[in-house]
């Protein structure tokens, strides 16, 4: 039972005719007659008595008819508190995020909210992991996405786990330095082998650099490192062109993996990951706007996992959905 046969049988008993309630509903003929057989059928009544004379209830599609119109009512009486519910929410959210969280993260928030909050404008603001803790603290950012070594994860702020996201070795599909050639037939490298190759490194102050210099410190090994540009798509460029590697996560480069520009080797022993966490500012008490874009980042997160842009762990399963490969059975389950 859905709501278009619902409306269809309202029409009919109304007008206590097919070709009329089409002609009301400017609709085929057709497909109320076979939405209108679908319901007795999926009922297992006979709601119409057919005759001369048009079509008229028989009294147990009178009783269904009270019940179809509450039905829709209550539809209709949802629908309006929830459009009225996001159209209470408007100002302006600013998010502090790194480049490589806003490239996977922003198409699809900005996509979504010009069709959910018409009247909320959201802002990003992008940096290095350590500015963006800076504007959580000087109060300049609403919400952030903050990595592990975030002063905020022990505080009293509303602090989520999104992510665990995976960290690859990306290499260009046509590398100009013929000591990267090998590298082109691994699908994963072991932590220490990374010592072998020259690798564009992030600011000292940024979350992967001390990630990247810690785990080698464990490993007893020393990277070959050469300073990042300050863009990150400057320096995914250099990459691209078979110039140089980068470690990062998929958030950075799903795009240019989907048009074969770059390709990514996991890193193994150990596996390379680093926490994602998503941040309400403290001085947010009471903001319908805030918490609507909060709770849309979880959601959008989510998505994007799913569609294997942002490789890793989901650790905030609020908005998962599992992988499907028969629809009947899971709308069934």
């Amino acid at each position: 039972m859905n709501t278009k046969q619902l409306q269809y049988f309202l029409a009919t008993a109304e007008q206590r005719s097919i070709t009329a309630a089409a002609k009301k509903l400017d609709i085929a003929q057709p497909a109320i007659s076979l939405q209108l057989a679908n319901l007795e059928h999926e009922l297992k009544v006979k709601l119409f008595e057919r005759d001369f004379r048009g079509m008229t209830l028989t009294e147990t599609g009178i009783k269904f008819e009270k019940h179809a119109k509450k039905i829709l009512m209550q539809i209709q009486i949802a629908k309006s508190d929830v459009t009225q519910s996001e159209n209470e929410c408007l100002g302006k959210v600013v998010v502090g995020l790194s480049q490589s969280v806003c490239n996977v993260l922003s198409m699809e928030l900005l996509n979504e909210i010009e069709h959910r909050y018409e009247n909320i404008e959201l802002t990003f603001r992008v940096g290095p992991s350590y500015i963006v803790d800076n504007w959580l603290s000087e109060n300049k950012i609403d919400i952030a996405l903050c990595y592990d070594d975030s002063e905020f994860l022990d505080s009293k702020a509303n602090v989520i786990e999104l992510i665990r996201e995976d960290l690859f070795l990306y290499i260009s599909e046509k590398p100009q330095n013929p000591a990267y050639s090998e590298l082109k037939l691994y699908s994963a490298i072991p932590f220490v082998d990374l010592q072998n190759y020259e690798i564009f490194m992030p600011d000292k102050q940024d979350a992967l650099s001390k990630l990247l210099v810690q785990t080698a410190d464990d490993s007893g090994i020393k990277l070959k490192t050469k300073d990042a540009f300050g863009q990150m798509m400057t320096t995914l460029h250099f990459v691209t062109q078979g110039l140089g590697l980068v470690v990062c996560p998929s958030s950075s480069t799903f795009h240019l993996e989907q048009s074969k520009h770059i390709r990514g080797i996991k890193i193994v022993a150990p596996r390379l990951q680093q926490k994602v966490h998503l941040i309400k500012a403290e001085q947010i008490e009471s903001n319908s706007a805030v918490d609507a874009i909060f709770e849309l980042i979880r959601e959008v997160t989510a998505s994007v996992h799913g569609k294997n842009d942002w490789r890793g762990t989901l650790l905030d399963k609020k908005y998962y959905l599992p992988q499907v490969i028969d629809i009947e059975t899971f709308v069934e389950g």
